[in-house]
């Protein structure tokens, strides 16, 4: 006999199930906005980024760049307030004729500081001499004042995301951002230095056969799992392969490789490495690996090779996992 479900009851047994997923996918969502923010001064702060995109205006025109797709963010030099005004018009007075306007010119870029370095390079590589005379002096007393991590900023923001590097002027002059402790904010990029990302956890499940993926230098296996400074990459491996199937079981190596240099150098034959990225530096992961990674990109994995040019047997299970890493300082 068929039993039936009220329409209402059916309803609210569906109800706790469409939350849970509604509030998994919205953490997720907020994971993937989390950022370390660092300000001028050194500090750094964890806060949530709550915009979708950011609008920057690169040489080809303005690009829309989604928060999840990006890594972490260089700010450049965004001039508080007004400012900027006052630096133009203090070039301008400073290229004039009339000695009373040189110098209140030259007052005002030397009050501005750091903030007038950018306006005064541009001018100490004018064609008139006495201009770029003026403005070489003024960018040596500014240096004089000012640490040398200030006067290295650059007019440009450079945005770091998951495909390519995007450099201009983010356009807006606040991010929007909130952080348990100060609430909801409007961070000024003029008192910013970086802002680092987090990424959402990573987890994979995978076989890596030493037919395919153990038997020259080169063959490395994409996992498909990113990862990034920010994460702790944490692996763990189990199998066997043998490494001179010839005389089966006398030539077996782990994860940690058998006694013997494989193939390529300069690690163990028969173990388990890896590298971030296509051309990252190769590190061995053996039957586990936990730490944090200093690379940003796709983890790719390789079994070394026999050293007796004997194609290998054999596989190992490997299950990967990332963790964001606890907050640090980034300088």
């Amino acid at each position: 006999m068929r039993t039936l479900i009220p329409a209402t009851l059916a309803l609210s047994l569906s109800l706790p199930t469409l939350a849970v997923a509604q509030e998994t996918a919205a953490a997720k969502e907020s994971l993937a906005k989390i950022a370390e923010v660092r300000f001028g001064d050194g500090s750094v702060v964890r806060m949530s980024i709550l915009q979708d995109s950011l609008d920057v205006m690169t040489k080809y025109g303005k690009l829309t760049v989604p928060i999840g797709d990006i890594r972490r963010i260089e700010v450049g030099l965004h001039t508080p307030g007004k400012l900027g005004d006052e630096i133009t018009k203090a070039i301008k007075l400073l290229c004039s004729e009339a000695y009373a306007d040189r110098d209140d010119g030259a007052k005002g870029l030397l009050q501005a500081g750091h903030w007038a370095c950018p306006a005064l390079q541009k001018a100490a590589r004018s064609g008139d001499a006495e201009i770029a005379q003026r403005a070489t002096q003024l960018l040596r007393q500014i240096g004089d004042k000012c640490s040398p991590e200030l006067l290295k900023l650059k007019e440009d923001d450079v945005i770091h995301t998951s495909e390519f590097t995007v450099v201009g002027r983010i356009i807006a002059p606040t991010l929007k951002a909130q952080s348990p402790h100060f609430g909801e904010v409007a961070l000024k990029l003029c008192d910013l230095r970086a802002i680092h990302v987090r990424q959402q956890c990573n987890n994979g499940e995978m076989v890596v056969d030493a037919a395919k993926y153990g038997c020259e230098p080169g063959q490395w296996l994409d996992t498909g799992v990113q990862v990034d400074p920010s994460m702790k990459l944490v692996v763990v491996v189990s199998g066997q392969v043998d490494l001179w199937p010839q005389t089966p079981g006398q030539y077996v190596a782990g994860p940690k490789g058998y006694n013997a240099v494989g193939k390529g150098g300069p690690y163990m034959a028969g173990s388990l490495i890896g590298r971030v990225g296509e051309t990252g530096k190769p590190f061995l992961i053996g039957e586990r690996y936990e730490t944090p990674v200093g690379e940003e990109g796709k983890l790719y994995l390789h079994i070394v090779p026999s050293p007796w040019n004997s194609p290998s047997v054999g596989s190992y299970h490997v299950r990967i996992h990332t963790d964001p890493v606890a907050l640090t300082a980034q300088k």
